[in-house]
């Protein structure tokens, strides 16, 4: 194994960012890191704003509702090959 912990994420963030280059990736975070051994990969979860708002009404003051937004957060992991950090695949982490 050539790539260390600290390239893997580094080669999941590029990717991210080559990859979604059209889409706003807000509050950009590493979530997890894991060395799957069974696979021989590096899994690297990154977590972002989702551009997506939860919008919810609530009971404003008197008798007038609001509606109140929230940022939801969404996680792909990166599947990075061990020998020379390029990209496997990536998929949706569900909570």
């Amino acid at each position: 194994m050539s790539i260390d912990i600290k390239n893997a994420i580094t080669s999941a963030r590029e990717h991210a960012r080559a990859l979604f280059d059209q889409e706003s990736l807000e509050n950009l975070a590493l979530e997890e890191v894991v060395f799957d051994d069974t696979s021989n990969q590096w899994l690297v979860t990154l977590g972002y704003d989702s551009p997506h708002k939860l919008r919810r009404r609530t009971n404003g003051p008197g008798l007038f509702p609001t509606v109140e937004e929230e940022t939801l957060r969404e996680y792909k992991v990166f599947r990075i090959d061990p020998d020379d950090g390029h990209l496997i695949s990536i998929s949706i982490r569900g909570l």
